[in-house]
């Protein structure tokens, strides 16, 4: 699956800012024997001004698991990458592990009131099993500063 959009901030009023904003999407899986292969890759990039709300938020359940949304680090570009091999257990469970990295790019200068350290990676392994609501997961992950979390979800990543 590849999924490319594009905005475009076009100032009407002359306080208003001008940007084009860019993000794309990648998504791969591939059946390994009795294993599972699914590999992602998303960037992004702003040119033009832009409020510093409007910047890639880096980190969280979508991109980088073992941190809070946007903790890794938010700028005007961005890439993230991510790995996971899933395997069947007993039933309807399966066993996951797996490994994100994502970075700004060195872009996050360029968003005021920026704190945050720009790029880092998560690992981890959990168990997923298939329920009516969808595929409920719990995860052990560690990340590149130390951290140690659970991390519970529901239905499939975005």
């Amino acid at each position: 699956m590849f999924v490319f959009n594009m905005e475009q901030g076009l100032p009407v009023l002359p306080e208003w800012l001008f940007f084009n904003r860019v993000n794309a999407h990648a998504r791969k899986g591939v059946d390994i024997s009795h294993a599972r292969l699914l590999l992602n890759l998303s960037g992004g990039h702003v040119v033009g001004n832009f409020y510093p709300h409007e910047a890639f938020a880096i980190g969280g359940t979508n991109s980088v698991r073992g941190y809070e949304e946007g903790a890794v680090g938010s700028g005007r570009s961005y890439v993230v990458g991510s790995g996971e091999i899933s395997f069947p257990m007993l039933g309807p469970a399966e066993g996951v592990i797996f490994s994100d990295h994502g970075t700004e790019l060195g872009s996050g200068p360029t968003v005021p009131a920026r704190l945050k350290p720009g790029s880092g990676y998560r690992h981890g392994f959990g168990i997923r099993v298939d329920s009516p609501l969808g595929p409920l997961g719990l995860k052990y992950v560690f990340n590149d500063r130390q951290t140690r979390r659970f991390h519970l979800g529901v239905g499939h990543r975005n």
